[in-house]
C-alpha cells in the first residue's frame, strides 16, 4: 500500500513572529543573541551575494554594461537616500534580537 505524502497548501501562511520565550543554548549572557545576529547577517550576505552574482552574469551575457561600470558609478542623491533607508532597515532587522535586552538607562 502506497503512503500518502502531506503537501503544503499554497494558501497556508507561516507567521513571521516567533511566539513564546527565546530558546537559550549558552549560559553566558549575550552569546545566544550574538549567535542570532551572526546567523541573520550570514543569511543576508548569502542572499545578496547570490542576487548580485546572478545580475552580474545576466548583464555580462547581455553585454549591457562595461566591465568597470559598477566601480565608476556615482549614485544620485535620491539613490543615496534610498540606500541609507535600506541600510537602516537591515540594521534594525539584524539587531532586533537585542530589543528589550538593554534598559533605557543603559542606552544613554
Amino acid at each position: 500500500m502506497a503512503r500518502k505524502v502531506a503537501t503544503k497548501s499554497p494558501s497556508v501562511r507561516m507567521l513571521r513572529q516567533a511566539k513564546g520565550p527565546r530558546a537559550r543554548f549558552y549560559t553566558a549572557d549575550g552569546v545566544d543573541e550574538l549567535f542570532a545576529i551572526v546567523t541573520a547577517l550570514t543569511s543576508e550576505v548569502s542572499t545578496l551575494h547570490e542576487r548580485v552574482r546572478t545580475l552580474e552574469e545576466l548583464l555580462a551575457k547581455a553585454k549591457v554594461l562595461r566591465a568597470d561600470a559598477v566601480e565608476a558609478h556615482e549614485p544620485s542623491e535620491m539613490s543615496l537616500q534610498a540606500r541609507l533607508e535600506a541600510r537602516e532597515a537591515l540594521i534594525e532587522r539584524v539587531f532586533q534580537v537585542l530589543d528589550g535586552l538593554v534598559s533605557p538607562a543603559q542606552q544613554r
